[in-house]
């Protein structure tokens, strides 16, 4: 197996992440170069929480490991377990919001459109502008069903997805129809 290009299963979360990549977050941690980097990685230890998980008698089986230096890469690599996992609910606590407050505006859209154009709305015209409301509030819905798997991607879906709600309570009928709809499909990546 040659280590350039091999894989390793990351853990328990199911993906797979390049063995390279995996030396290149290692090497965050004071101490470990490339060539610890890559004996951690082919025992086993390739991410910060199974080094920490290992403990010391872990640390002590890999070569190249200075003893007095194995508590120092520990409490490290225990530090930027607790910032990975931290810092993503964090993220994804504000997409939360995010999604939150968009369908607050999709809302405060519909009552804009109801007022202004009360009698247009009767006809077909009226029945696609429903129809595109209640698609964005059910795409957003699933997106928010999403967020613990799609963090990056659904950050991006939906600051592009309020960029197009942005003026849509000053907009025609028909500019407000198609802003709702291109804000669906900025987020369709995200759920698809």
């Amino acid at each position: 197996m040659n280590w350039w290009n091999a894989t390793l299963k990351a853990g328990g979360a199911g993906e797979r992440i390049p063995m390279k990549k995996q030396m290149k977050e290692l090497q965050r941690i004071n101490g470990v170069g490339d060539v610890l980097a890559r004996r951690l990685v082919e025992a086993g230890l390739g991410t910060f929480d199974k080094i920490v998980a290992a403990g010391e008698e872990g640390l002590k089986k890999i070569k190249g490991i200075p003893p007095r230096g194995l508590q120092g890469i520990l409490d490290q690599a225990a530090a930027l377990a607790d910032e990975e996992t931290g810092g993503r609910a964090v993220r994804v606590a504000k997409l939360r919001g995010a999604v939150s407050t968009l369908k607050g505006e999709v809302e405060g859209i519909a009552k804009s459109v109801r007022d202004r154009f009360g009698e247009e709305l009767a006809g077909k015209s009226g029945r696609k502008i429903e129809k595109d409301i209640l698609k964005l509030l059910s795409s957003l819905e699933k997106v928010e069903g999403k967020l613990e798997t799609r963090v990056k991607r659904a950050g991006k879906g939906l600051a592009k997805a309020e960029k197009r709600l942005a003026g849509l309570a000053d907009a025609g009928l028909k500019g407000v129809g198609k802003g709702l709809r291109k804000s669906r499909k900025a987020l369709k990546r995200v759920i698809s």
